[in-house]
């Protein structure tokens, strides 16, 4: 891939009786350049997919809440949905980005996060095995990492995390859920998985180790 990251973003409001019952927006990356056809595709099919989520699924919940409003005399709803993309390690090779989803219902807040890791030369997804130099021992080290640092801020009472948090720490894992920087490779829950709301999304950061995994590549 010839070029450069760039960013396009897209708005759009759902209205109902005059009223911005719901507003949405969002912010993706493209490709200015040449060999960015997968990269485009990916993240065109993500924003339409984006805005199909808030049309079919958020409106008519937006609908109901506004008719239940009406009927109680309560405040009239205004629901807003932004997805935004942050890019957490670029280099001449690899581009490593997520974007967070965060829905503000009502009284309601949630934030979903998704990652990707592209390998520039080739226009093709890592995967994070490919990011370690050795079997399936990365999964197990990823854990106790994980574990290891939730030991250490509820000992610093920096965080609280659920009673059960080390079963939801197998069961809710993914490999899905990684980003790099220049620090190490980011392991991430979504929010609720793990922890209360108030952690929001937590992040367990493993330094980069050429020897045993994980490796950067460059």
């Amino acid at each position: 891939m010839q070029g450069q990251l760039d960013f396009t973003t897209e708005s759009c409001t759902f209205p109902q009786d005059d009223l911005p019952l719901l507003t949405a927006r969002l912010r993706l990356p493209r490709w200015d350049g040449s060999g960015g056809t997968r990269f485009d595709r990916f993240y065109r099919s993500y924003g339409h997919a984006f805005f199909s989520y808030c049309q079919k699924v958020l409106l008519p919940r937006a609908q109901s809440a506004l008719e239940l409003a009406r009927e109680n005399g309560g405040a009239l709803p205004e629901w807003d949905i932004q997805l935004d993309t942050v890019v957490t390690l670029q280099r001449e090779s690899l581009l490593s980005l997520y974007t967070d989803t965060a829905e503000r219902c009502g009284g309601r807040r949630l934030t979903l996060r998704r990652s990707e890791t592209w390998d520039l030369s080739d226009g093709s997804l890592l995967s994070l095995s490919q990011l370690f130099s050795g079997g399936s021992s990365w999964r197990s080290r990823l854990l106790r990492n994980a574990a290891d640092q939730i030991r250490q801020q509820q000992e610093l009472g920096v965080a609280r995390y659920h009673p059960d948090w080390q079963r939801r720490l197998r069961t809710a894992f993914s490999a899905d859920h990684f980003y790099l920087t220049e620090q190490g490779l980011c392991l991430f829950y979504q929010m609720y998985a793990i922890a209360p709301a108030a952690e929001g999304i937590p992040v367990f950061t493993l330094p980069w180790n050429e020897e045993s995994g994980p490796k950067l590549h460059q």
